[in-house]
């Protein structure tokens, strides 16, 4: 297979071993939506290999800007029959023939190259759907410059691609006008988490419209976030609370458009699986094989809800039915409580301690600690809650918890609670410094009493007795 070279390509760059910038677009959830890929396809941009393993038999033709990615990808698909690489800009791309499907689920920024002439994004979107014939299909991916991933994420050293960095504004509502008026309506769009890099959960707006699956999508948004760089703080809890007041396709990373002609795809689509989110027959919410989707909220949402209120007798009921449930070992933020008060758990169960002890860590991380002020951390607060379930533990032998997220806003609450503590200690030892002393002064005032009572005639005549009365007992 030989690399079409179409102009403005890169002879010295490559964008898919994310050395110049961020890794290219893969993942499985964005693999399924590859299922749906028909006739004649251009995937425009860097995207996973593995990604586009998953593109149907049909005529393809990937474009990329950087010479070792077209090579590598000639390389790797040479067995292939009607794939073709072009290397370039995309307005050096001819536009007919047409394509029946256009696949750029990494977005516009990477379509320019350094080569060739700057576009802005609406002129990027304009040749991108140019090259579609009417009726065709879209897959398209627009990051969000005021997404969750950028309010928490500290500054970071501008990397070599940041030069096609744009300025005008894509909100949702905007694309989908600009997508209608060029004569691709949207058929669906997705709020997409962790990031649009590799997505894990993507949610249209009809599972973020429903109120009952607020639990369960609480639970798989807070599943997608895994340990990475240092924040501000905790990504979790800002996006359970996005989700919880009607914020998080506002607050997504990114969206992923749908537009054109073909089906509209699934409600929701959550890796790994990836599993889809639909309704069956009867209206219900079900996974893929039919699983029906648990209804309402998680129980740690109603644990700390409880805890805001300073309702003590809700939070020992809600503990004592957790901890002496099946699902004891399953994080409570990984549990839905349905109407009838049934618990489902939607993570494998481990030690009910450390399960325990994982919601001491979200009581303290939140600042909902005002029930109990006395423990001073963690294993404390665990002892102290299971405690609350009738099950007495020591401290010490609370087992450890998970890594705490790297957070400036976390790591300041624990120094904050690190002083109170110190300051408490400090205040102990001074207290009984005092208090020592205060003792070694009355002693030294009674030995000097007894000294000079002891130098007075009554006082020898009373030495005298008591020795006499020593003597005559060893005796």
């Amino acid at each position: 297979m030989t690399v079409e070279l179409i102009g403005g390509e890169m002879l010295v760059w490559s964008d898919l071993d994310g050395t110049h910038g961020p890794a290219p677009a893969g993942g499985a959830a964005l693999r399924s939506l590859l299922s749906g890929v028909t006739g004649r396809t251009l995937v425009a941009g860097p995207h996973d290999p593995d990604l586009l393993d998953a593109l149907p038999a049909a005529p393809v033709t990937l474009l990329v800007r950087g010479v070792a990615d077209a090579e590598a990808l000639a390389e790797r698909y040479a067995s292939r029959a009607g794939w073709a690489i072009c290397c370039g800009s995309l307005d050096k791309l001819a536009t007919v023939p047409a394509y029946d499907t256009v696949v750029a689920l990494d977005g516009l920024g990477r379509l320019g190259s350094a080569e060739a002439a700057d576009c802005t994004g609406d002129e990027t979107l304009s040749r991108l759907v140019a090259v579609l014939r009417p009726g065709g299909r879209l897959l398209l991916t627009v990051p969000n410059p005021f997404g969750l991933d950028r309010l928490v994420s500290l500054p970071a050293a501008p990397a070599d691609a940041d030069w096609a960095e744009g300025d005008e504004p894509h909100t949702p509502g905007r694309l989908r006008a600009r997508l209608a008026a060029a004569g691709l309506p949207v058929v669906r769009d997705y709020a997409v988490y962790p990031g649009v890099g590799e997505p894990a959960v993507l949610l249209s707006d009809a599972v973020l419209g429903d109120v009952g699956l607020r639990g369960f999508l609480e639970a798989t948004v807070g599943a997608a976030f895994s340990a990475g760089p240092a924040v501000l703080t905790d990504p979790v809890r800002l996006a359970v609370g996005a989700l919880r007041h009607d914020l998080a396709a506002q607050l997504a990373p990114g969206w992923i458009f749908l537009a054109g002609g073909g089906p509209p795809g699934p409600a929701a689509l959550i890796a790994p699986g990836p599993s889809v989110v639909r309704r069956d027959a009867a209206g219900r919410w079900v996974l893929g094989g039919g699983t029906p989707v648990p209804l309402g909220r998680t129980l740690a949402d109603l644990l700390l809800a409880a805890c805001r209120r300073r309702a003590l007798p809700a939070v020992r009921e809600l503990l004592t039915t957790w901890q002496a449930s099946p699902v004891a070992g399953v994080p409570a933020d990984r549990i839905v409580v349905d109407a009838d008060g049934h618990l489902h758990g939607l993570a494998p169960a481990g030690e009910p301690l450390r399960a325990l002890r994982r919601f001491a860590a979200a009581v303290i991380a939140a600042g909902d600690v005002h029930l109990w002020p006395s423990p001073a951390d963690e294993a404390e607060l665990t002892a102290l809650l299971a405690g609350m379930t009738g099950r007495e533990v020591e401290p010490h032998r609370v087992p450890g918890g998970e890594p705490a997220p790297a957070g400036v806003r976390e790591l300041a609450m624990a120094r904050d609670r690190l002083a109170r503590e110190l300051a408490e200690a400090r205040s102990q030892h001074e207290f009984h410094r005092r208090t020592i002393a205060a003792r070694d002064a009355e002693l030294r005032r009674t030995r000097q009493l007894n000294a000079i009572l002891a130098a007075t005639a009554p006082g020898r005549a009373v030495t005298g007795l008591l020795r006499a009365l020593r003597r005559a007992w060893r005796k």
